[in-house]
């Protein structure tokens, strides 16, 4: 047992070093693993055709136009960071949404539609719940997305009208 004397912490750290040293302890690198999680993710969001009715593999489309690129990218960045609350379909009623106190908003209400405007909205996705006098529980994203970003998710929500 260490003593209690004033050099007692530098006793521990010199033990700790020491053991750390002997032992031969590397520090924890997890980037070897990153690539391998985006070559699962990428693999896991592909659909997986089925047979056509005469039993043949359908062929792929691949899409060319670059809108339909970048209302991909704006759907993948509502489904990371909306839609656990939001649900899916702007709607909040999915069982996560219905669990947090207060719902959180209904995006495709009508009447919610027409007494926001867009600034405000961008606000609350940048700034958070917190920012416009709403639950704090609305995260504030304007740290993660870019303006552009922020301004395709107000027009997707926009789009729910």
């Amino acid at each position: 047992m260490l003593s209690q004397t004033p050099f007692a912490g530098v006793k521990t750290i010199a033990l700790v070093t020491g053991v750390i040293l002997l032992t031969g302890c590397e520090q924890y690198d997890p980037s070897s693993y990153w690539q391998t999680f985006k070559t699962e993710s990428e693999t896991a969001r592909q659909s997986i055709p089925t047979l056509t009715d005469d039993g043949a593999i359908p062929e792929m489309v691949v899409a060319d136009d670059a809108a339909t690129t970048e209302i991909s990218a704006i759907d993948q960045k509502y489904q990371t960071f909306c839609a656990t609350c939001h649900g899916a379909d702007g709607k909040a009623n999915s069982a996560a949404a219905l669990a947090l106190n207060p719902v959180p908003r209904d995006l495709t209400d009508s009447t919610w539609q027409n007494s926001v405007d867009d600034a405000h909205i961008t606000k609350v996705i940048k700034l958070g719940g917190v920012a416009v006098g709403l639950s704090a529980t609305m995260a504030p994203w304007g740290m993660i997305l870019s303006d552009e970003e922020i301004q395709k998710l107000v027009a997707k929500i926009r789009s729910w009208k």
